[in-house]
């Protein structure tokens, strides 16, 4: 139901639509009016225009397909399957919302049923439409509300758990022993990565929503510090959840694989990952990372140095470097605003110049099982 701002302006745009409507045309056809001025109100400016313009063309498209139709065949049984029959498919094949698509077949079955014994119900239909819609779109856009950080805030702090969780589930899989899951088998921290994406998209919609109440509200724009705060944060998770995402595909080829032996131990692995799970929380959390970050860094290295000790062939420790690489990346895009200049981009403004990645635009490792990429969609789909 979103605010109680939400409420009263969607209360306040169905009355004064239902009496605009109502001292223009018959009241008995006036009805329409405030239903769609009332679902057109949301709590946000882009969704309260987007709402009303797809419930007008809605109602517009109903009503015009219905008089072509009833006009050459009339009101019969058969007649009003046709129409819905049509009308549904007509709606699918639109660029429309769910709300916009509904309201096409709903205008042509009340247009056939209600307005059969009177030639003016789909003019005045269309008139109590269009008065609902600009009513609900003005009163919706006439008043913006504040920007929602509160709730970007709560869905930023959601995403950031689900990342801890997403390694501490890498690191628990690592820390057993690990059985024989053969070529087609994943780990199941394979889904929970692939379900970040979710979790990205809605703090990203979130973040997105609060900026839009800072450019269309008066009083936002002197929010503009923590809408920027906000940002910021909202670039820091999406990266990092583009390296986990990676780290997750990545170690799930190289461990219970029966044709890969990788050089890296999976306990030594896992200590690492649960070294990172702890950065980040401490990180998020606000206290003093750069010594662990630090520390951290000579671990991975040491485990560099170690594994490649260990073969001769520095083609056998490829896969095993590589994902050490990528734990590197991470512990970079975690302590890359705090001060340590061991990262490659210390400081936050260079931060912010990175283009924002898409977690669900990934691409897996090379050699990671054909079988697996087919799972995710197709040869060279990244996971969905």
């Amino acid at each position: 139901m979103g605010t109680w701002t939400t409420v009263v302006k969607a209360a306040v745009a169905a009355s004064a639509s239902y009496a605009i409507a109502a001292r223009l045309g018959p009241a008995q056809y006036a009805s329409l009016a405030p239903v769609i001025a009332l679902f057109t109100v949301q709590g946000s400016v882009i969704e309260t225009l987007g709402q009303g313009l797809q419930l007008v063309v809605g109602n517009v498209l109903g009503v015009a397909l219905t008089a072509v139709w009833v006009g050459y065949v009339g009101t019969t049984w058969w007649s009003i399957l046709v129409a819905v029959l049509v009308s549904l498919g007509v709606a699918r094949l639109l660029p429309l919302g769910s709300a916009g698509q509904y309201q096409i077949p709903l205008a042509v079955l009340l247009t056939v049923l209600l307005g059969s014994g009177s030639e003016s119900y789909g003019l005045h239909r269309v008139i109590a439409a269009l008065i609902g819609g600009v009513v609900g779109i003005v009163v919706g856009v006439a008043t913006p509300e504040r920007p929602p950080f509160r709730r970007a805030q709560q869905t930023q702090f959601a995403w950031a758990q689900a990342l801890i969780d997403q390694l501490s589930a890498i690191a628990d899989a690592l820390e057993r022993q690990g059985k024989d899951l053969g070529e087609r088998e994943r780990h199941p921290f394979v889904d929970t990565s692939t379900a970040l994406s979710e979790v990205a998209a809605e703090g990203t919609h979130a973040t997105l929503v609060a900026e839009e109440g800072v450019f269309f509200n008066p009083r936002g724009r002197k929010e503009r510090d923590q809408l920027g705060l906000l940002r910021r944060r909202q670039r820091e998770l999406a990266r990092i959840t583009l390296q986990i995402r990676v780290i997750s595909m990545t170690v799930d080829q190289l461990y219970d694989r029966p044709s890969i032996a990788p050089v890296l131990d999976r306990v030594d692995a896992a200590g690492l990952l649960r070294g990172l799970e702890a950065l980040f929380r401490d990180r998020r959390e606000g206290h003093d990372v750069v010594e662990d970050s630090l520390a951290l860094r000579a671990r991975i290295a040491h485990s560099v140095t170690s594994v490649a000790a260990r073969e001769p062939d520095a083609y056998d420790v490829l896969e095993s470097v590589s994902l050490l690489g990528r734990l590197e990346q991470l512990r970079e895009e975690i302590t890359v605003d705090v001060g340590d200049r061991s990262t490659k981009s210390a400081d936050l403004d260079d931060a912010d110049t990175r283009p924002d990645p898409d977690p669900s635009e990934i691409d897996l490792p090379d050699g990671y099982p054909a079988q697996v990429r087919e799972a995710d969609g197709g040869t060279d789909a990244p996971p969905a």
